[in-house]
């Protein structure tokens, strides 16, 4: 008569590790402090409300900033002209408004779009004394391009540019004639 031995199971089966796998990752995608951590080092993003930690707020500000900036930078120079120092006379297009605010006044389809969860800014246009300091120039200096970015409407002063509001992110750039 013959006999059987038993076999002895001192492994795992390709099973039972895929199961313990997929345990695993179910435990840790139900965690939501695991799904918060991999936001911060950008594995997940997540965030559709004004929730969002401020420094990541601070980042999407600064961003729209940069790119507002670059967007006006690329306008030439005659565009922000100061029509009474500089003649318009001479078949020049007319300047852009000194002060405007968005997303109530976007310039073209071309101009960066106000993120959402900033509720609107301000671009304004000076002029930059670079000789006497505090007085006016009387002919094509440089031009000052500033964008305000405001996280409530309620910061925002009443007219674009004027006195008052929260500032949460500022830019400033300037353009001359060339």
């Amino acid at each position: 008569m013959r006999t059987t031995r038993a076999r002895s199971h001192t492994g795992m089966s390709l099973l039972e590790v895929m199961l313990a796998l997929m345990i695993i990752t179910m435990v840790a995608l139900a965690n939501g402090a695991v799904i918060r951590a991999m936001g911060a080092m950008g594995v997940v993003q997540w965030s559709g409300t004004r929730h969002e930690r401020p420094a990541r707020l601070r980042t999407v500000a600064m961003e729209y900033v940069q790119a507002e900036l670059e967007y006006l930078n690329n306008w030439p120079y005659e565009y922000f002209r100061d029509p009474v120092a500089c003649s318009p006379s001479n078949g020049l297009p007319a300047p852009l408004a000194t002060a405007r605010r968005v997303p109530t006044s976007y310039l073209n389809m071309q101009e960066p779009r106000l993120p959402l969860l900033i509720a609107a800014a301000d671009i304004l246009i000076s002029t930059e004394s670079v000789i006497n300091p505090g007085m006016a120039p009387t002919d094509c200096r440089p031009r000052r391009m500033t964008v305000n970015v405001y996280l409530a409407a309620s910061d925002a002063p009443a007219v674009p540019g004027g006195a008052g509001g929260i500032i949460f992110v500022r830019g400033e750039t300037a353009i001359a004639p060339r």
